[in-house]
């Protein structure tokens, strides 16, 4: 008969167990450092994913050989692998380390209270502002009381505006049951991630790319996966090599096109394979689609295709000059976004209910949105003029506010030193490449200040590139 002796001898044997796990994981550590300083040597990378799939399959195999959950085994692995690749970055040099681009807009601004004019290539931020109907509707909501909570999903009324605004430009036909109001884009990826994919599972990024997609996954303990796009391809993704990264944990791709930083925007033919493989495989896509009405050039929404499981992101930030007003929203099936709308409830409640009437008001604004369109393209016109002056190589971008244009072309170049160089020395700022994926040769350029000051900070560029 089982006795209070008999439990605390299991749980002795648990311990003991426990603490050799913990012992071979410092082991297992120790090994990362020695293998860091043989990659170091030779010049590898840090990542391997030809590594990682090898040992994932021989992890799955050991946890059926002991009767452990796959899915368990695989969280276990991932944590190691996040924890192998996070003591290889420490040792990394200061010249190394990525810097962000709020880091830098932090920097320029402290330059601007010393006194110091910056001119600010480093940002996404419209420089036009909220059209004047959606400040007027903003201002009069909160004096007519309209300063409450909301559903979390948003105001009904704001979903079904949303529902009759991209029916009407895709030709389809969603309800607003499948719209939830976010607290920007942002939260609207955070929240569609961490309601879609499971702990220890995948998710495949394609890169370059705004990085809060990785920060997002791994924040909820999954493993981001990268695909890398280069410029001599135009930045278009090898969807053999996309196929390659997918196994049995993959459970999501993240997509955003027009895109962040190159303007690329992804061919017919190459939206629809990535969506038969995504269809294939049952994996779900999530499409950020925050710079849709800043295409240049057709371009395919998500929503089209009403065969595969996905999530349409955006937001009012970009295509109304409504960055401080944090207001964005996901499209989705119903069952997701009560997800969405759940984790929303946690996090903030609801998006405030004034700022619900200015987006329904901003909707409305489709000539603003098209002379903000029409301006942005000019302005990127002006930046691929000069950087072809210059003589440096970039894709002529097809949408978005940015060109990502080539600046390094020695071995060792190293964009973040030249983006802090660059500010300190000419007071202009910029994004290095780092930023967004292993692009040390790149910087990102914002084309979201006026033509003249445009002109005049890429005057600086030149000078400071003699």
């Amino acid at each position: 008969m089982p006795s209070k002796s008999n439990l605390e001898a299991l749980r002795k044997e648990v311990r003991a167990i426990t603490n050799e796990i913990m012992r071979l994981v410092g082991l297992r550590l120790s090994l990362t450092e020695r293998i860091d300083k043989v990659k170091r040597s030779m010049g590898l990378p840090i990542v391997d994913y030809r590594v990682e799939r090898d040992l994932k399959s021989s992890v799955i195999d050991t946890c059926k050989r002991y009767n452990v959950d796959e899915r368990f085994g695989m969280r276990i692995l991932n944590l190691l692998i996040e924890e192998a690749v996070r003591v290889q970055k420490s040792s990394m040099d200061e010249s190394e380390r990525t810097i962000s681009v709020m880091e830098m807009f932090t920097l320029a601004k402290r330059m601007e209270e010393e006194g110091k004019k910056v001119i600010h290539l480093e940002v996404g931020e419209p420089d036009f502002g909220p059209p004047e109907k959606v400040k007027r509707v903003a201002c009069d909501s909160i004096s007519k009381g309209f300063a409450k909570y909301t559903e979390p999903s948003g105001l009904s009324n704001l979903r079904k505006s949303i529902a009759e605004y991209v029916n009407e430009r895709y030709k389809i036909d969603v309800s607003s049951e499948q719209i939830a109001i976010t607290s920007g884009g942002r939260f609207s990826i955070y929240a569609s991630i961490m309601s879609n994919l499971s702990l220890g599972s995948e998710a495949i990024v394609i890169q370059p790319a705004w990085p809060a997609y990785i920060d997002c996954i791994e924040a909820i303990s999954g493993r981001a996966i990268v695909l890398k796009t280069k410029l001599e391809d135009g930045w278009r993704p090898d969807l053999e090599s996309l196929s390659n990264l997918v196994n049995d944990f993959t459970e999501m791709i993240v997509i955003n096109y027009p895109n962040n930083p190159t303007g690329k925007v992804l061919e017919s033919r190459d939206m629809k394979a990535l969506v038969d493989l995504a269809k294939d495989r049952g994996i779900t896509i999530l499409s950020d689609e925050v710079y849709s009405e800043y295409s240049f050039k057709p371009s395919h929404s998500i929503l089209e295709f009403d065969d595969v499981k996905s999530i349409c992101a955006s937001s009012f930030s970009k295509s109304y000059g409504m960055t401080g007003f944090r207001v964005g929203y996901a499209i989705s099936d119903v069952n997701s976004i009560r997800k969405i709308s759940r984790i929303q409830a946690l996090a903030s409640t609801s998006v405030p209910e004034f700022i619900q009437y200015a987006a329904m008001e901003a909707l409305k604004c489709k000539d603003d949105v098209k002379r903000y369109a029409n301006s942005v393209r000019r302005r990127i016109g002006l930046v691929c003029k000069e950087l072809s002056k210059m003589g440096l190589s970039y894709y002529a971008p097809d949408g978005t506010f940015y060109v990502f244009p080539k600046i390094g072309e020695d071995d060792g170049f190293n964009a973040g030193k030249f983006a802090l160089d660059l500010l300190k020395e000419k007071n202009v700022g910029v994004a290095p490449g780092t930023t967004f994926g292993d692009y040390p040769d790149f910087v990102r350029i914002s084309a979201c200040q006026s033509e003249r000051s445009l002109l005049e900070g890429l005057e600086r560029i030149g000078e400071f590139l003699e």
